[in-house]
């Protein structure tokens, strides 16, 4: 595994003074104040130097990366971006069988570090902080780029339903935002990219159905959603699913998800869940945090 090595470089100044006195040792007498004073400056001014010393510290650190295998028998979930911007945007999900999807990929590490070998990757919509062309153009696999469209793999059924980005004005042919379903080994999850509309349609409720997990944001200018709005929690609460997973979100919305919704579950890097884990009631927050380290950052 490469380690990703950075240098430090510190500056130190040293002082060195010489020694001084109000004593004039060569005569053995006594100087006047005034005198003393200025011989004290003429002596320090001679033997004093600075030194600059640079010394280089190398850290090695070894980059973190998602896992490449679901060992665990249920479906396995991850945050991916090396983004430090917008950390939980994109996610792999891969079945209990092993097959990996890649949703909404950022800044995703390098294919030669972690070949996540994905049976499908989907953009929700394009905005450069759900899509990375480079990455999903190093492979070919079935894709779905903001776009309706209805594809099945070994063990997934994903399928698009046109949204709007911000506003309500839904194109079927060219939607601002798409909301994917993914239907995995009896789960119903849904990554609702970047909705900003003010209320869902009776037909997108009809097309996502029961959601067991929805990916959705809560803050975002760009979708004039905010926490005094409450579009996002408004939303949510209209599709009400049982586990929310935020993905745009303000730290001021931490505390109204525990007013609302009760206490946040908190993940480290990767959660794993099945059907049978999924709770009997609706809306519950679980946070999957992003502690990856690529060495492409």
């Amino acid at each position: 595994m490469k380690k990703r090595f950075f240098t430090i470089v510190l500056s130190t100044a040293i002082l060195l003074a010489g020694c001084s006195a109000g004593t004039n040792i060569q005569s053995g007498t006594t100087l006047a104040a005034s005198d003393a004073a200025a011989t004290i400056a003429a002596e320090t001014a001679a033997t004093t130097t600075a030194v600059t010393t640079a010394a280089t510290i190398t850290i090695a650190i070894t980059p973190l990366l998602p896992l490449t295998e679901n060992t665990s028998g249920k479906v396995q979930i991850q945050t991916v971006s090396g983004s430090k911007t917008y950390p939980f945007n994109s996610y792999i999900i891969t079945s209990a069988e092993g097959e990996t999807i890649i949703v909404d990929p950022t800044e995703m590490p390098l294919k030669a570090e972690v070949d996540l070998n994905p049976a499908a990757i989907i953009s929700t919509h394009m905005h450069p902080d759900h899509t990375d062309a480079v990455y999903t153009d190093s492979y070919d696999c079935q894709k779905i780029i903001s776009e309706k469209a209805d594809i099945k793999t070994r063990d997934f059924h994903i399928y698009s339903i046109p949204a709007s980005h911000s506003g309500n004005t839904i194109s079927e042919k060219a939607a601002t935002n798409y909301m994917v379903v993914f239907e995995v080994d009896g789960l119903r999850i849904v990554h609702m990219g970047d909705l900003g509309q003010t209320v869902l349609t009776d037909d997108q409720l009809k097309q996502l159905g029961d959601i067991d997990i929805a990916f959705t944001q809560f803050d975002n200018v760009y979708s004039s959603m905010n926490l005094k709005n409450m579009k996002g929690f408004n939303l949510i609460e209209q599709l009400n699913p049982k586990i929310i997973i935020p993905t745009h979100y303000a730290d001021l919305d931490l505390p109204v998800f525990v007013e609302k919704y009760g206490p946040i579950t908190d993940v480290e890097n990767v959660l794993t869940i099945s059907k049978a884990d999924i709770p009997a009631d609706a809306l519950h927050v679980y946070r999957i945090s992003n502690g990856h380290v690529y060495s492409n950052d």
